[in-house]
C-alpha cells in the first residue's frame, strides 16, 4: 500500500496495516523498517453558525401558518366527506325501513288476508 492511501487513514488502522505487512514480511523472510507513527490529522473546525436573524423567525412562522392552514382545509374536507357519507347512509336506511312499513293504501298482508277469508270446513266431501 502507498504512502499516500496511509496518509488517509486513521492512525488505528495505519497501525493496524503496518502489523499485517509486518506480519506478512516476516513470515517471508523480509524484514521492514518500521514506519514512524504518523501525525494524526487535524480535525477542521465547525463552520460558525450564526444565530437565526428575526426575519429567519419569520419567515419560519410563516411557513408553519401556511402548512397550519393546509392541514386545515384537509381536515374540513375529510369532515365534509364524512358528513357525506353519514346522510348516504341515513337516506339508505329510511328508504329500507319505508320498504318494510305497511302503508294504509294496501289492503294488508298476504297472512292477514288469509285470516280474513271463509275457511272452508270440508262439508263437500
Amino acid at each position: 500500500m502507498n504512502s499516500e492511501a496511509m496518509k488517509n487513514l486513521p492512525p488505528e488502522m495505519q497501525q493496524r496495516l503496518n502489523e499485517i505487512m509486518q506480519q506478512q514480511q516476516a513470515a517471508a523472510g523480509v524484514t521492514l523498517t518500521p514506519q514512524r507513527p504518523l501525525a494524526p490529522i487535524p480535525a477542521e473546525p465547525a463552520p460558525i453558525v450564526k444565530p437565526p436573524s428575526l426575519m429567519d423567525h419569520l419567515i419560519a412562522l410563516r411557513q408553519e401558518v401556511a402548512a397550519m392552514r393546509q392541514e386545515m382545509a384537509n381536515l374540513g374536507a375529510t369532515v365534509e366527506a364524512n358528513s357525506s357519507v353519514v346522510e348516504a347512509v341515513g337516506q339508505a336506511t329510511g328508504q329500507i325501513y319505508q320498504m318494510f312499513q305497511q302503508t294504509p293504501t294496501q289492503g294488508g298482508t298476504y297472512s292477514s288476508q288469509f285470516q280474513q277469508e271463509k275457511v272452508d270446513d270440508g262439508q263437500d266431501y
